[in-house]
């Protein structure tokens, strides 16, 4: 995610004074702010929309370490769990995925 430091690095106070109007340009475009306190970056701030993208990102390169792990360890020739105890599970989190949606 980049960032531009003349429309997205506002003070604290600023967002403070002009939430809605902040709001409504998340809305827009979604980009994230970045809010300094003494002129110092102290926090960020997104969109729903933006934070559920990042997630999901986050949570598709944490699965694909895991399958990497995984191809590398039988690669190395050690044996895993059997095949319907692996697809029990993916069938659980997903149930569990949908449920939550």
């Amino acid at each position: 995610m980049k960032f531009d430091l003349i429309e997205d690095v506002v003070s604290l106070t600023d967002f403070a004074r002009n939430t809605k109007q902040h709001a409504k340009e998340f809305a827009e475009g979604g980009r994230a702010r970045i809010l300094t306190q003494n002129g110092k970056a102290s926090v960020v701030v997104l969109s729903l929309d933006a934070f559920q993208q990042m997630a999901q990102d986050a949570e598709e390169y944490r699965m694909d370490l895991r399958l990497r792990a995984a191809v590398e360890s039988y690669a190395a020739g050690k044996s895993g769990a059997p095949a319907k105890t692996v697809m029990g599970r993916i069938r659980k989190r997903a149930a569990q995925r949908r449920a939550a949606k």
